[in-house]
């Protein structure tokens, strides 16, 4: 199956979320354009933090994701919008890292802020996102590139560019065991792991998410699924999934499970 994927609002959402009040913060104390992201089925007190999956415990070694190409619709027609620029995010790239939240919270990051009023989102039907980067943020040196795109943990090589997506999981005991998805573009072809490809990879493993919009709440924020994204799929026997086709198990299924399991919904 060729990407990008696009997830339509049904196969992600059970509920809407809107966002009113004032220019630039709400009376909630929420910044305009601020949207808060937070794990369910995690056990975020713990160092580090602790997922169950079916009857184990893992330990979440490593969480994080970037989004790129925020738009809302307005009026039937999309809009493109900009993140507001902090150590997190560019205009057009965000970057969300959980598994440091507990220990080292200065290293973690869960949320996105949108440079928009909330006059604008009142008008807004859809927001529209990307998980994954455009193909020139992508396979760009990330050692001339802003943060969050120079972040080493979350790059594989010029020639695959950056990790999506990333989730290392551990466990410890009689049965010890990692494992790990590692998702990026796949099929990249250039002479050299250093050289960045000509053209589109084989597989660009982008996913696109359309989520409705609507005026109800401000304090509504996005829920973030992990064992949803490894649903069906037996880590304690599956080798992991490291930048491999999404044609090969188990791959096929992990990426079939961000396309249409809820990981991500509304509160």
């Amino acid at each position: 199956m060729k990407m990008p994927f696009r997830i339509m609002p049904t196969l992600l959402l059970a509920a809407l979320f809107s966002l009113t009040g004032c220019d630039t913060i709400n009376f909630k104390g929420r910044e305009a354009g601020e949207i808060p992201f937070k794990l369910v089925g995690v056990d975020t007190g713990a160092c580090p933090m602790i997922m169950s999956i079916g009857q184990q415990r893992w330990n979440i070694d490593y969480f994080g994701f970037y989004l790129s190409k925020p738009e809302v619709r307005i009026d039937g027609k999309w809009q493109q919008v900009k993140f507001k620029q902090t150590q997190w995010q560019t205009a057009n790239v965000a970057l969300l890292k959980f598994h440091s939240k507990c220990a080292n919270p200065d290293k973690a990051n869960s949320k996105i802020l949108l440079d928009v009023s909330q006059e604008l989102l009142k008008l807004a039907t859809n927001l529209r996102f990307t998980m994954g980067l455009p193909f020139d943020d992508n396979h760009a040196n990330p050692v001339s590139q802003p943060s969050p795109l120079n972040d080493s943990s979350m790059f594989w090589s010029r020639q695959n560019g950056h990790k999506f997506l990333r989730l290392d999981v551990s466990k410890t005991g009689e049965k010890a065991r990692e494992w790990s998805y590692q998702l990026g573009s796949v099929g990249c072809d250039s002479e050299d792991a250093d050289m960045p490809p000509e053209k589109s990879c084989a597989f660009t493993n982008r996913v696109e998410f359309i989520l409705p919009m609507t005026q109800l709440d401000t304090d509504l924020d996005l829920e973030i699924s992990v064992s949803n994204i490894v649903a069906q799929v037996d880590i304690n026997e599956a080798p992991s999934c490291i930048f491999e086709s999404p044609e090969t198990a188990p791959c096929e299924k992990l990426i079939e499970n961000l396309v249409h399991r809820p990981w991500i919904k509304w509160q």
